[in-house]
């Protein structure tokens, strides 16, 4: 089903080598990416279908953070001058677009309601400030082992996730009325940095664990991931056990399931591809695109301003991709 919306055909592979691969994660976050717009439709243009699919958004972070978790273990560890780089290549990668799309904004706004102050320019998604916030820590350990003779993979990785526990504590427990509720955001969903991190560390042993007697798990982890939805819909208001615990259990759960399904197909077609290279413009741009709508035609249906929604946040994103990729190929140049 998911394959026909986006555009392309899977192919069924013998073994799991596909499973996080370029083209596997490229598919995922367009996916993704896809969903996380239905949770952000404005009141007035909701409607349950929309509703039901935006409600597993939360599961889609989780994976934007575990690909990235994942893809940066796999680049200190496969490349020599990875560090060396670091933070030159990541900051270009995630402000750059943001920029981009902060800049559009602005010129988009001031020509609606002239209702977008300067300081917008300069704003930054709480998802990227939790990216940047990891790739900091990320550093310092990287930097430790150098000053201090780590021998034993699973000290640094025990430092890299105590860091990840201690900022998704933090971010639960301190108030989001804070002034510094951006750096506090996805308390949840930043798990996912571990769950990148494992998955990486123990690969081999996870995908013999998701090939052997597939099927049977396949079912079983649909009944189980049912029934902790049920149980979250029950306890999600009650405090830190319900709606922290229980929502990270139901997220890994949810994202067990996916592998399971997924971990035997190989993707890649041209149109999958595509929306994975945008995803990130499109994670960013979407709810700007809607407040424009609204302002623009605000008596739209339901399904008009989603389907609207989806078609113009695509195309702009195609554009900041592209602009954003010039400018970060002369800055690294």
């Amino acid at each position: 089903m998911l394959t026909i919306f986006i555009g392309g055909k899977t192919k069924e592979s013998d073994n799991a080598e596909n499973l996080f691969s370029k083209d596997y994660t490229s598919v995922l976050k367009g996916i993704c990416c896809i969903i996380v717009v239905m949770v952000h439709i404005r009141e007035g243009y909701t409607n349950p279908l929309q509703d039901a699919i935006g409600s597993f958004a939360y599961v889609c972070v989780t994976l934007f953070f575990m690909i990235s978790a994942y893809g940066m273990q796999f680049s200190v560890e496969s490349k020599v001058d990875y560090l060396k780089h670091f933070w030159r290549n990541r900051l270009l990668a995630l402000l750059i677009p943001c920029f981009l799309i902060n800049i559009f904004a602005f010129v988009l706004f001031a020509l609606l309601d002239n209702n977008f102050t300067f300081k917008h320019l300069w704003y930054i998604n709480d998802y990227v400030l939790v990216l940047l916030e990891y790739c900091l820590w990320f550093y310092i350990v990287m930097q430790l082992k150098k000053v201090i003779p780590i021998s034993k993979s699973w000290i640094v990785d025990a430092l890299l996730c105590i860091g990840i526990i201690l900022s998704s504590l933090i971010s639960f427990f301190f108030s989001k009325e804070t002034t510094w509720s951006n750096l506090l955001g996805w308390r949840c969903e930043r798990i996912g940095l571990i769950w990148g991190l494992l998955y990486y560390r123990l690969k081999p042993c996870v995908d013999q664990w998701l090939t052997r007697n597939r099927i049977q798990k396949i079912i079983i982890y649909t009944f189980w991931a049912f029934a902790l939805g049920v149980l979250y819909l029950k306890f999600k208001t009650v405090y830190f056990w319900g709606e922290y615990l229980l929502k990270i259990i139901l997220g890994l759960s949810i994202i067990l399931w996916i592998l399971l399904l997924t971990v035997k197909k190989q993707f890649g077609n041209k149109i999958s591809l595509w929306l994975g290279r945008i995803s990130y413009e499109v994670y960013l741009l979407h709810t700007i695109v809607m407040l424009a709508i609204i302002k623009v035609i605000p008596s739209l249906s339901s399904g008009i301003f989603i389907l609207m929604t989806y078609v113009l946040t695509i195309l702009i994103s195609m554009g900041i991709n592209w602009c954003s990729n010039k400018v970060v190929k002369q800055l690294r140049a």
